[in-house]
């Protein structure tokens, strides 16, 4: 019953919105215009065009579920738990336009309405730069996935301060992502000197634990601009080593990239830092050191950090290989406020990415960040590199894994908090529409944050025992909001009280026969 009416408020939502069927040229063109065709056109790395209205016809059941399902625009953070700069989202009304078409029968429309095509850039997004730097002329040899590295030196006499770092791939067709680092070891030249082809291999990072990030690029990103009197610093002499993911099927392909540098000119540049406080190195930050994830076991991981400057939080990138399924970042202030960074719910090695936030946060001194990673293990996880599952330890090849959060943060100054750096709207998310099941974890919670209330709703698909339980960011069990209850096949929704608890971050677990799931909530 309960589907049946979450299906039937579905509908009769998408009817009162849509009277009328939308058409192509009036009312879906300008969604893909603006969201899908910057990849989905010709020499991109999308593998269809999204152009003319054959190229959506033709598409149209991909498009509805992939927009549905939140797979496409390629954006991994999860809206709910934080809104950061320049989000590929679409809203709710626009995913529900789409279904509306696609269900209607996809009709063209008044072609004289069709909207222009975008003027897509060629070159530089921002401005002339101040200096370029050519990558090597590359050709994939490989028909799966390659990961290079390419070691530049940089030329600098003296250390440079930059206000922005712009990636510019040569063949857009096959460049799938990039992490650009600096280093200054001489390590990354060797590692280079040592492999014969072009550049060297390089999956987790480049190698050198001293490099240090300061950019990357994802198709359809926007170039990091810092706020006046802010600048990443490259040392003198250092090394510019840029690791990229070459998508399957590039072999024969060539690619010639640039990175585009844009110096800061102000008077006083304070120095913009990208570290990573919370990594799995540290016996002391990672709560189960060492970082290990056995055989065909689902394994969740916990990481803490104590603040000891004020600090103004710019940017965050989680880090992960291929068995890591969920991960986020926050932080508790020593007044007891929760500053969500990121969440990633369905993480993919593929589409990972570097995020600014919307506004510089403060991070008072003395607050404590926080991260909590789910690992999979299994065969269930379609990611997992080995057949059967084998033990999986830490490092930086292709079969072990991570799990690193780098901030970008520079020393807090009074009125940073106030430094706008995207002031664009907040796409509207909210479907007005309560969902049964959270796609991601199947478990759905609500209201989250909360103050005392907790309602619970989940899909059971195997009669058997379960608990559900809520456990604290170290992974003490803190509630048990039932343990061990014998359950049959259906949907459930209950609903606690849980105003005993501190404020706080907690982890509601799930677990039991085929069902393992878990999701994050704020209490107030």
């Amino acid at each position: 019953m309960k589907k049946f009416f979450s299906v039937f408020a579905l509908l009769f939502c998408s009817n009162f919105l849509f009277a009328q069927t939308p058409t192509f040229c009036d009312d879906i063109a300008l969604i893909l215009y603006e969201n899908c065709t910057g990849c989905h056109r010709p020499g991109n790395i999308a593998p269809f065009e999204l152009i003319t209205y054959t190229d959506a016809f033709n598409s149209g059941n991909l498009i509805s579920d992939a927009v549905t399902n939140h797979r496409m625009p390629p954006w991994p953070p999860d809206p709910d738990f934080s809104r950061l700069a320049h989000e590929r989202l679409l809203s709710q009304q626009d995913i529900q336009k789409i279904n509306a078409w696609v269900s209607g029968g996809m009709p063209e429309g008044n072609t004289a309405n069709l909207p222009s095509l975008p003027n897509f850039p060629i070159g530089s997004q921002i401005g002339i730069p101040d200096d370029v730097l050519q990558l090597p002329n590359y050709t994939v040899a490989v028909a799966t996935d390659d990961f290079r590295c390419f070691v530049i030196p940089s030329g600098y006499i003296a250390d440079q301060m930059m206000k922005a770092i712009e990636f510019i791939p040569g063949n857009l067709a096959i460049v799938h992502h990039t992490l650009i680092y600096w280093d200054t070891t001489g390590g990354c030249a060797q590692l280079d000197i040592q492999d014969p082809n072009p550049g060297y291999e390089g999956f987790g990072g480049v190698g050198v634990s001293a490099a240090e990030l300061i950019g990357a690029w994802v198709p359809g990103s926007t170039p990091f601009v810092l706020p006046t009197g802010m600048g990443i610093n490259i040392p003198a002499n250092a090394d510019i080593v840029v690791q990229y993911h070459y998508a399957p099927g590039s072999n024969g392909l060539s690619d010639n990239s640039v990175i585009n540098f844009f110096y800061q000119s102000a008077g006083f540049i304070r120095p913009v830092f990208f570290n990573a406080p919370l990594n799995h190195v540290d016996p002391t930050v990672l709560q189960e050191w060492p970082l290990n994830i056995p055989a065909n076991t689902v394994k969740t991981m916990h990481e803490q950090f104590s603040i000891p400057y004020d600090l103004s939080f710019i940017g965050v990138a989680p880090h992960m290989h291929l068995i890591g399924k969920t991960i986020n970042a926050f932080g508790v202030t020593p007044t007891n406020d929760t500053i969500p960074f990121v969440s990633i719910n369905d993480w993919d090695f593929h589409w990972q990415g570097l995020y600014q936030f919307r506004k510089i946060i403060k991070v008072p001194n003395g607050t404590m960040l926080y991260s909590v990673a789910t690992y999979d293990n299994t065969l269930n996880n379609y990611n997992n590199p080995n057949n059967p599952p084998q033990l999986v330890n830490a490092g930086e090849g292709t079969l072990n894994e991570m799990m690193i959060t780098f901030f970008e943060f520079t020393i807090y100054f009074p009125g940073d908090e106030n430094i706008v750096i995207d002031n664009s709207p907040l796409v509207d998310i909210s479907s007005g529409i309560s969902e049964l099941q959270d796609q991601n974890s199947g478990l759905l919670l609500f209201p989250n944050p909360t103050t005392n209330k907790l309602i619970t709703e989940f899909t059971i698909s195997e009669n058997g025992n379960y608990s559900l339980i809520i456990k604290d960011v170290l992974g003490k069990t803190v509630k048990q909001l039932f343990p061990n209850r014998k359950m049959e096949i259906g949907n459930y929704r209950f609903q606690y009280s849980i105003g005993e608890l501190p404020s706080g971050n907690y982890l509601v677990e799930l677990n039991g026969n085929s069902n393992a799931a878990s999701k994050l909530i704020i209490f107030k």
